[in-house]
């Protein structure tokens, strides 16, 4: 199995196809490794291209007029993103940065023409994935305006570990604060403050340009507002006091 093959057999959305069908796709979509903070899609230089997620984790996110910017989506692997008017996505503005290093597979709009909605497999698996963005997105929008920036910051960090086993070490988080912040769509400095209350709980611990969970239970407890009578790192209901997203008016 080649390389290419062996990328796309990974992804949910081709587990059915036959070894003949995924070397044909395989040859369609070349792959392309990535480093930490290398940017992939430029909305200055948009191009018509399909990115699927082999490995890694990648954040989309927009600038807004004021300077700072608001994640839509932390795509990881299995998931789709990209220019694609066949599909109803469109990037926009949107700009697509790795978060980690990993591995991209794209495809042209001619192969997703040809080779993803010609398979009823793989156009039902595809529609289901732009369903969850949606869902995804509305909640991120949601968050916004009514959780804390310390919720927030545990909604995120568990989100970024979820895909490890529940009893299992999940590894650590490596991304830096400034990093974080944009994420959770506040600035540096209240995300600084929110990570500290996090370690002080005992629910994480904070190292040099990684953050490792303790208490997975506890961090997804706190992200669904469980704490909210305690002190939360700043007021519960301000989610714009600084922070990216909603500007103030």
């Amino acid at each position: 199995m080649d390389e290419g093959h062996y990328c796309l057999s990974e992804v949910a959305l081709f587990r059915d196809l036959s070894r003949r069908d995924m070397a044909a796709m395989a040859a369609a979509a070349p792959m392309r490794t990535v480093a930490t903070g290398q940017v992939v899609y430029d909305p200055g230089r948009p191009v018509s291209v399909l990115f699927i997620v082999k490995t890694g984790r990648f954040r989309l996110h927009r600038v807004l007029a004021h300077g700072r910017t608001v994640t839509t989506a932390v795509p990881g692997p299995g998931a789709i993103f990209g220019e694609m008017d066949l599909l109803g996505m469109r990037m926009g503005g949107t700009w697509a940065q790795a978060l980690e290093p990993g591995d991209l597979c794209l495809m042209s709009r001619g192969d997703v023409r040809s080779m993803l909605l010609g398979d009823p497999r793989i156009a039902m698996r595809i529609a289901e994935q732009l369903g969850a963005r949606i869902a995804d997105l509305e909640q991120r929008l949601a968050d916004l305006v009514g959780k804390s920036v310390i919720e927030r910051t545990a909604h995120t960090l568990g989100v970024l570990v979820g895909a490890a086993p529940a009893s299992g070490d999940p590894g650590p988080v490596r991304l830096t604060h400034e990093q974080l912040a944009g994420l959770v769509g506040a600035t540096r400095e209240r995300t600084t403050t929110a990570l500290g209350e996090l370690a002080e709980r005992g629910l994480v611990s904070l190292h040099r340009g990684r953050i490792r969970i303790r208490d997975r239970a506890g961090l997804v407890a706190l992200a669904d507002g469980a704490a909210r009578g305690d002190a939360t790192g700043g007021r519960s209901e301000g989610s714009n006091d600084g922070d990216e997203g909603f500007p103030r008016s």
